[in-house]
């Protein structure tokens, strides 16, 4: 099945993407007529460097300035136009007929200017022309679109590790997280009503404490008790009051366990979410992220998500329910006095109102902070052989602790809003209590009353003192919730991100690959600044294997990239087996194309672990065979634990050329269709080389083979070379038909390399 189609629609770029801004076109009231909009872009500073807003706007023929007045510059007066970036600001410098002008403009704009100016390079007569594919400018449209929040348009801040922080809704956010949960939506509501029943249970135990003293203490005026019944009556209140101790308790333990046993489910669920969805998405997800940062999103991030989730939520609801039921008691006994307990609210509620809003917009940037702390330590501990080899500890030292110092900057910054409010609200709680006591003395003294009891005092005396706890929380719990939000955006920002490639609905699968490959028109860029791949047409044949070479970024590793659906082309197809790989179930593709690095990643395990990556369900007489054939059982077997040694993080323990054979190993035991040799051989000693060679050769056999080298000499046993420079293919045929055209890329790069080679054996 092959589609119809020989290039990808990409995702079409919204039609008011060029629309210009409405302040624009009143500026330019008309004057554009029918001509096209190329590009246009705000910026932000004026000849003396003040903020002042400008547009550029840019046709077929003319250069608009807005400034405010409207300068028209046509494109036939101007000679240059260049970009000269500086540490503040940068510059879109212009040589007209006229002179120079300098369009100054903030890096918040820098992306469109240098879009701009991109335009404007190709219609200056005379400057020389980047044949950039039709499809080029898209792809860069798109790449920059994905840079800018979908919601109020705005470029994302690099702080905010793709998060956009102005339209961070925590309300709707922490709702979402609420959706999570839904598995537990039971346990959920058990657990929500033990804490109803533990709210009313705690709340009660004032007015118990009341009866205990007006009927049995301190009786009120007009009523008279014999001794013994107040005694009976001591009893039986104080008995009440050890039953609501004991039953709030009970009710408590069981609300807390079962909370924490939510939390905990729920949040291993969001990881595991987090997690799979990672492996999920593209390398081009990986490439824009820190390590530290996507390691925090499932670590840190989902451990806030926790606590919010296990305490936090229902707690708030205990909270407000506790002061619900408090105020309705307070009222039903007296009113006066409830008026005076609750009296610090309104102030506690704008106040913690205004510390929410603040500490919001703190955290989404403190916790960008968090990630490049965790970044600067993935960096140094992954790369510790080459910190030591260049004595850099000191150096990464002074690079995490620039980090952590701005990480410890921001989380003060918050700590300072959040302790702020803390005395306001304790000391508005303790006055409220003292004039509860005045007012409530005063009564009793001057009009008692069975209102107006010792009784009724206490109570409230009590039930200030337990507003205080509830109130503290809900003033303090802004953190917890921000924390959480901040958190929880940050985690949703990973799930909601869909992968670039995956497999269809009906992706094809096939009981076994021939390995035919093709390559027709492909053309691939990355982020659309310039084509990796352009007009890229090549078959290899079933067991063929041909060489890709060709200087540094030539496209030689886009080229496997693309093959092993990495990515997927931008314009053209690459078949196999004349079926589109994107027609092909996306896992199944990958079973059938092995990739040998340059670098063997080895996880941390052992030997056969790392052997049967590939097939898991490998028995140990499998994993043998494949050693031997990759020349690795005799090294393997010198260990002390054999096959069951542990090779430690990313396979240290072992040498280059061992690693190498683990995972020609793995390959081999993989048994792919298609294969991929990425510089396999490169960087090691002769005799490694050797058994490395004679590993691949047999790994090769009577498959579709693409191998990568720099050393040109490796290639020699391919059936055919193909040269790629600029991302085209330039150059086909045999070792000896292309050394042999003298003015060819491949017979200057072979002549190159022979001439380096004789340099250092006579050096040696």
């Amino acid at each position: 099945m092959v589609a119809d189609s020989m290039s990808v629609a990409l995702p079409e770029i919204p039609t008011d993407e060029l629309n210009l801004p409405a302040e624009v076109t009143r500026a330019l009231n008309g004057q554009l007529g029918d001509r096209v909009v190329t590009a246009w872009s705000e910026y932000d500073l004026d000849e003396r460097n003040h903020y002042a807003q400008r547009f550029a706007v840019l046709t077929d023929d003319e250069l608009l300035l807005i400034e405010p007045a409207v300068r028209v510059i046509p494109i036939g007066d101007i000679r240059e136009a260049k970009v000269v970036e500086g540490l503040g600001m940068d510059r879109l410098v212009l040589q007209t007929s006229d002179g120079v002008l300098a369009l100054r403009y903030s890096r918040r704009f820098r992306r469109d200017m240098v879009r701009l100016n991109r335009h404007l390079v190709r219609l200056i007569p005379g400057e020389a022309k980047d044949e950039r594919p039709a499809w080029l400018d898209k792809v860069e449209r798109k790449a920059e679109l994905q840079e800018r929040c979908a919601r109020c348009g705005e470029f994302i801040p690099s702080y905010a590790d793709q998060v956009c922080p102005r339209c961070a809704q925590s309300k709707a956010i922490l709702w979402r997280l609420m959706d999570v949960a839904k598995p537990y939506r039971k346990s959920i509501l058990m657990a929500l009503g033990l804490t109803l029943l533990h709210a009313g249970i705690v709340s009660c135990e004032p007015l118990v404490r009341k009866y205990l003293i007006d009927r049995s203490i301190v009786l009120p005026q007009g009523v008279s008790m014999t001794g013994s019944q107040r005694i009976h009556n001591l009893v039986y209140w104080a008995i009440v009051t050890v039953l609501v101790v004991i039953s709030s308790e009970i009710v408590g333990g069981f609300r807390m366990g079962m909370l924490s046993n939510i939390g905990t489910r729920v949040t291993a669920d969001l990881r595991h979410q987090v997690y799979a969805h990672l492996h999920s998405l593209s390398l081009r997800f990986f490439n824009k992220r820190r390590t530290g940062s996507l390691i925090t999103r499932v670590t840190a991030d989902t451990d806030r998500i926790w606590d919010f989730i296990a305490f936090g939520s229902i707690n708030l609801v205990r909270d407000i329910a506790m002061i619900g039921v408090m105020t309705i008691i307070m009222f039903w006994q007296n009113w006066l006095l409830a008026l005076i307990a609750l009296s610090p609210l309104p102030f506690i509620a704008a106040a913690t109102w205004w510390r929410g809003k603040k500490m919001h917009k703190l955290f989404g940037r403190m916790w960008g902070y968090w990630s490049r702390v965790s970044a600067v330590v993935g960096d140094s501990l992954g790369g510790v052989k080459v910190v030591k080899a260049f004595a850099g500890e000191r150096r990464e030292v002074v690079r995490f602790d620039k980090r952590n110092d701005a990480f410890t900057e921001k989380e003060l910054e918050v700590n300072v809003i959040w302790w702020q409010l803390q005395p306001a609200v304790s000391a508005a709680m303790r006055l409220s209590g003292l004039m509860v006591m005045v007012v409530g003395g005063y009564l009793i003294i001057v009009h008692p009353s069975p209102r107006n009891t010792m009784g009724t005092l206490t109570m409230f005396l009590g039930y200030v003192m337990q507003f205080y706890g509830p109130i503290t929380e809900i003033a303090s719990s802004s953190r917890m919730v921000t924390r959480a939000a901040s958190s929880a955006q940050r985690v949703f920002e990973v799930l909601d991100t869909q992968p670039e490639v995956y497999a269809k609905a009906d992706a094809l699968t096939k009981p076994q690959l021939m390995g035919r490959v093709e390559f027709r028109n492909v053309g691939f860029s990355y982020e659309g600044q310039q084509p990796a791949l352009r007009d890229v047409s090549l078959t290899i044949e079933p067991g063929q294997m041909i060489g890709l070479c060709g200087h540094s970024g030539a496209g030689k590793s886009t080229f496997v990239n693309l093959l092993c659906r990495f990515y997927d082309v931008t314009d053209g197809q690459i078949l196999i087996d004349g079926v589109d790989v994107r027609d092909y179930d996306l896992q199944w593709l990958r079973g059938q194309v092995g990739v040998v690095l340059q670098e063997p990643y080895l996880f941390h395990g052992t030997i056969a672990d790392n052997i049967r990556y590939g097939r898991p369900d490998a028995t140990d007489a499998e994993v043998i065979e494949a050693a031997r054939a990759a020349n690795a059982h005799n090294f393997i077997v010198g260990t002390p634990d054999g096959y069951d040694t542990m090779v430690g993080e990313r396979g240290q323990s072992l040498s280059g050329g061992e690693r190498q054979r683990v995972s020609i190993a793995r390959a081999i035991l993989h048994n792919p269709r298609v294969l991929v040799l990425d510089e396999a051989t490169s960087s090691l000693d002769t005799e490694t080389e050797r058994q490395i060679q004679e590993a691949l050769d047999r790994l090769v056999e009577g498959r579709t083979t693409i191998a990568i080298a720099h050393r040109l000499s490796t290639l020699q046993a391919a059936d055919k070379l193909v040269v790629l420079d600029k991302g085209r293919i330039v150059e086909e045929g045999t070792h000896s038909e292309l050394r042999d055209k003298p003015e060819g890329v491949y017979a200057k790069l072979y002549a190159t390399q022979m001439a380096m080679n004789q340099a250092i054996a006579i050096a040696e």
